[in-house]
């Protein structure tokens, strides 16, 4: 049996269905990076919970504006300065998010004004005081109502360039200190103990990807229904 967009393993008269969406998962991706923005945003949001649950500390979300004499500067050069200062500040550690650009709130224009949203652990008057000293700006932001949604504004309008990551790992979390936890696979049915088997649903154009997803045991009658609803 085939059905594309669909995994599935079986024992008897029942099946656990494993069901995919189609996505590139790149940024740069008119149709995917909605996808690309919640999966990064999901991705930071677990590594800032996991590192503040265990301190038992929450984390803060600071502007840093490049002072207008040195916007011109590279972004390699930038963020040399930007890793030399925050070393200087004492700071734990976090995320770091690079915007080349700012809205005008008056004309709702944008104009270039290279600034890093910075979402992590220390201590807000040492950051101040670290990068008051090299001439940047520093703007302490209220806490947004939870993580995950906080790296989903600062993607929306983040800088995307290619061979470069939009999100920068500093500190207690960055990978060498913390690495990526890899989320278990599942590769095998849960059911049987067989290897799943590729199959396609003719009922449905095979590039569409479904709606919504679903995982879990049908009986074989309820297959095809099961399928197509999903």
């Amino acid at each position: 049996m085939n059905i594309d967009g669909h995994k599935a393993a079986g024992f008897g008269k029942r099946a656990y269905i494993k069901q995919y969406q189609r996505s590139c998962y790149r940024a740069a991706c008119e149709t995917c990076y909605l996808k690309w923005i919640a999966r990064e945003a999901d991705n930071a949001k677990q590594r800032i919970e996991y590192y503040g649950d265990s301190k038992n500390q929450k984390p803060i979300h600071v502007i840093i504006s490049v002072n207008p004499s040195q916007a011109q500067t590279s972004i390699k050069i930038l963020r040399q300065r930007l890793t030399h200062i925050l070393k200087f500040a004492e700071f734990e550690g976090g995320a770091v998010v690079f915007h080349p650009f700012a809205r005008d709130k008056k004309t709702g224009m944008w104009y270039p004004k290279p600034h890093f949203h910075f979402v992590g652990f220390g201590s807000e008057q040492k950051i101040i005081q670290a990068f008051g000293k090299y001439r940047w700006y520093v703007k302490i932001k209220e806490a947004r109502k939870s993580v995950f949604q906080t790296f989903c504004y600062l993607l929306s309008h983040c800088g995307i360039r290619q061979h470069s990551q939009s999100v920068t790992w500093y500190g207690n979390l960055s990978y060498s200190k913390m690495p990526r936890e890899k989320q278990e696979k599942i590769v095998i049915c849960p059911l049987c103990g067989h290897d799943f088997e590729k199959i396609v649903h003719y009922s449905v154009h095979p590039v569409a990807p479904p709606y919504r997803t679903y995982f879990g045991l049908v009986d074989f009658e309820d297959l095809e229904l099961a399928l197509a609803e999903n």
